[in-house]
């Protein structure tokens, strides 16, 4: 504990400071002050757990100063020294806080330690009851938010009949009559960044004092990424509900674009009961399917449709079908056409997906499949597929799958051209590892043919020998890395499978007529002018 020395005398301090041993009553002085105003000053910076005080002073007084510190805070424990002419200022500096006072010529070792280890002893006792409070308040606040978590989960989730949510709504003061109830559903994208509940929780809460209205927010975490919301307006007026509800949810992706938070949010239709929630709320079962589709910081409601019980509005939730015939289309041309028809293809099936908006599922699950029965060996496009059937966002998804249909094009236009078993296993390792160090060597073992015998073989299949066909393969990568990504040229080179930098920079120049950066940049130019070179600009094999 702190003590702070005052007095207007240096011999009285001095003669203070030398008395007793402060370090072994556990108590450390941290200065002097000559007058209570100087005092004050440091109290206020760096406050102390005892104050000792002569009373009669120059500028402020020892009476005025337990004043001030009393005002300041209570807490601090002030122990006075008086002679026998000061006993009125001390009668009325106990009144005003102070806990005890020492006559200053009989200040001696012992009366000195002995009231300040009871000073000393009683703010450890305060302390350890202030302590004992806020952990018994934390263990309260902590019981009544999982209390009211696992009431908003057995909510989100209909478990409750209408008495006992009216029972354990009332149990927990959330109101049951009047108003109105909005349910929100919000997934993060960043999973991680809920797990700071309470300090999100603060921040809705100023969010719904922001909207005004008397709103207020409650709810829990029900699955991972995903917040359920039930926003209270007590306000029975159809248009001011939803002009608060419109406001709030403005507010609430503010708030979270503010923290980085990148946040789906779908707003249910109005409910004039705190019991028809989960009704409300069967609506908004498919909300995933909206988010899929337009991303996340977007805001989906069908907060204005108060009597309609069914899901959104037709054109929000819809769910259309596969486009099939667009899909097998695509599949057939990537085997059998040249790159740019993949591409058309590719477009036509984008905006058939685009009007009908197929479930999030089986979009995934018809193209990953179709995909993995095109070739055989799909050992390169594995990561790829797993990435496509994880992908957050329509947009996400289709950036994905426009590479694999690429790559697939492509490997499967040059197989066209290959009628022997031996060298289609070799082309295919090509396309599978061409990041790799790959060498004449390590494919003719592969064919089990000799090393000049293979190199004659391949040529004859392929038109080119294989130095030639993985130069275009890597070439080809690189030319999509610098179209989708700001990595220096030196990464790219890297991950499209060439150690050798200079050499890199040499054959792209002369295979795409540019250079890594001139490419870049005329990519970046016509894919603002919406025209965009696409995967099959330059060598393609």
């Amino acid at each position: 504990m702190k003590i702070l020395l005052v007095d207007d005398e240096m011999f009285t301090i001095r003669m203070l400071q030398n008395l007793i041993h402060w370090e072994q009553l556990g108590l450390e002085v941290m200065g002097y002050a000559r007058d209570g105003q100087e005092a004050f000053h440091m109290i206020m910076e760096n406050p102390p757990d005892i104050v000792l005080t002569d009373i009669k002073m120059d500028t402020m007084n020892g009476l005025e100063l337990v004043k001030k510190i009393q005002g300041f805070s209570p807490d601090i424990r002030v122990l006075l020294m008086s002679a026998y002419a000061d006993f009125g200022y001390v009668k009325e500096a106990m009144k005003a806080g102070a806990v005890e006072y020492l006559l200053k010529y009989e200040i001696e070792r012992e009366n000195l330690k002995k009231f300040l280890m009871q000073m000393e002893k009683e703010i450890q006792a305060k302390k350890r009851s202030m302590q004992e409070q806020e952990q018994l308040f934390q263990m309260q606040k902590d019981a009544r938010y999982d209390l009211g978590c696992l009431f908003w989960q057995q909510v989100y989730q209909d478990q409750l009949d209408y008495r006992r949510m009216y029972d354990q709504a009332l149990r927990l003061e959330i109101p049951v009559n009047g108003g109105a109830w909005i349910p929100v559903l919000a997934e993060f994208e960043d999973r991680e960044k809920l797990k700071d509940a309470e300090g999100l929780w603060k921040k809705l809460e100023n969010a719904a004092l922001r909207a005004g209205g008397e709103c207020r927010i409650y709810g829990a975490p029900v699955k991972e990424g995903l917040l359920f919301l039930a926003v209270f307006i007590p306000e029975v007026s159809f248009l001011i509900i939803i002009t608060l509800m419109t406001k709030l949810l403005n507010i609430l992706q503010e708030v979270f674009t503010y923290m980085d938070m990148s946040v789906f949010m779908c707003a249910g239709r109005i409910c004039m009961q705190l019991k028809e929630l989960p009704e409300g709320l069967r609506g908004m079962h498919e909300y995933c399917h909206l988010r899929f589709y337009r991303g996340y910081r977007t805001i989906t409601d069908n907060i204005s449709r108060l009597v309609e019980k069914g899901a959104f509005p037709e054109d929000g939730c819809k769910k259309g079908e596969f486009p099939f015939a667009e899909w097998e289309e695509l599949i057939s041309v990537m085997a059998t056409e040249s790159p740019e028809k993949v591409e058309k293809s590719f477009e036509k099936f984008r905006q058939a997906v685009a009007r009908q908006e197929p479930p999030e599922q089986i979009l995934k699950r018809e193209t990953a499949g179709k995909l993995r029965d095109f070739r055989e060996s799909m050992e390169n496009q594995e990561k790829r597929l797993s990435e496509l059937e994880n992908a957050s966002t329509c947009s996400a998804f289709f950036e994905q799958l426009k590479e694999i249909v690429s790559e697939c094009g492509k490997a499967a236009s040059f197989l066209q051209k290959i009628s022997r078993r031996e060298i289609r296993e070799t082309v295919i390792y090509l396309f599978q590892h061409y990041e790799e160090t790959v060498t004449l060597n390590q494919l003719a073992e592969m064919a089990c043919m000799s090393r000049a015998y293979f190199g004659k073989i391949f040529k004859d299949e392929g038109g080119m020998n294989y130095t030639d066909l993985l130069n275009q393969i890597r070439i080809g990568h690189a030319m999509q890395l610098l179209q989708k990504s700001s990595l220096h040229t030196r990464e790219v080179a890297l991950l499209s499978g060439f150690t050798d930098y200079r050499y890199f920079c040499r054959l792209f120049k002369m295979m795409t007529g540019k250079t890594c950066g001139e490419y870049r940049k005329s990519s970046l130019m016509e894919k603002e002018e919406g025209r965009g070179e696409g995967d099959n600009a330059a060598y393609q094999p």
